[in-house]
């Protein structure tokens, strides 16, 4: 019989427990930070710096940083430290081309999968994420709310799929691919109506058609990488970020 005592609910952290948890709050925030652009490319990821802007302690910090180094959000220049990844027209391709194939298998195998409670899901995060893109004001200020309702109905058309390390991997894929994307969304002019591209994809799931769902994810990706290119071209350091989000 185990006779240890019960943990009483107004017991000490266990400092591990503690640092596991600031580790976590760490890592998704510098995550955060660096898919938006708050923390922009090639930013050198000090110690104290991060300390006073999240006000964790060393330990967490540097086992956050290692997760996402982990996950290519940061990169570690030999002793010199990390620093916020870099970003290239040559990986926003390589990247919107890995996530048209990762979205589109997982679509395939989610719209044959999906039951009622799915279909009520995808319907749901579809009609939130609508009245958000045909509302009067668009711009900089809605983005982040924008980039909330679009992950949520991208995340519910893939829910049925059964695949654990397929969902992995299209979650590291468009995670990259929105920080890409807000890049673009931020300084260039939208010259294609994203509604009725997500009304495709919606129609399509419905019909449980996979061929089209595949077809028209494809093109949507495609779409926003071309246009993550341009706003690259114009600025291949992605200095852009400093407009954009008011970084400096």
């Amino acid at each position: 019989m185990d006779k240890r005592s019960p943990v009483r609910p107004d017991s000490p952290a266990r400092p591990d427990i503690e640092d596991k948890t600031q580790a976590e709050r760490a890592y998704r925030l510098m995550r955060e930070d660096i898919v938006t652009g708050a923390l922009p490319p090639d930013l050198k990821l000090k110690i104290e710096m991060l300390r006073d802007r999240y006000q964790i302690g060393a330990g967490p910090l540097r086992e956050a940083l290692a997760r996402l180094s982990g996950e290519y959000l940061v990169q570690m220049q030999g002793q010199r430290g990390f620093v916020v990844a870099p970003m290239s027209a040559t990986d926003a391709r390589e990247i919107g081309h890995l996530r048209k194939i990762f979205e589109a298998d997982a679509l395939a195998q989610s719209i044959p999968a999906g039951d009622v409670a799915w279909e009520e899901r995808v319907i749901t995060t579809y009609h939130r994420l609508e009245r958000l893109e045909l509302a009067d004001r668009q711009g900089v200020e809605q983005m982040s709310e924008w980039e909330r309702l679009n992950h949520d109905f991208h995340e519910a058309l893939v829910s049925a799929c059964a695949s654990t390390w397929l969902l992995r991997m299209r979650a590291m894929m468009f995670r990259h691919h929105e920080r890409y994307r807000r890049l673009s969304r931020a300084k260039t002019v939208m010259t294609r109506d994203i509604h009725l591209e997500h009304r495709a994809l919606l129609d399509a799931a419905l019909d449980r058609n996979v061929d089209r769902a595949a077809e028209v994810i494809r093109r949507h990706i495609e779409h926003t990488t071309n246009a993550v290119v341009v706003a690259l071209a114009r600025d291949p350091d992605a200095r852009l970020w400093e407009q954009a989000t008011g970084t400096d």
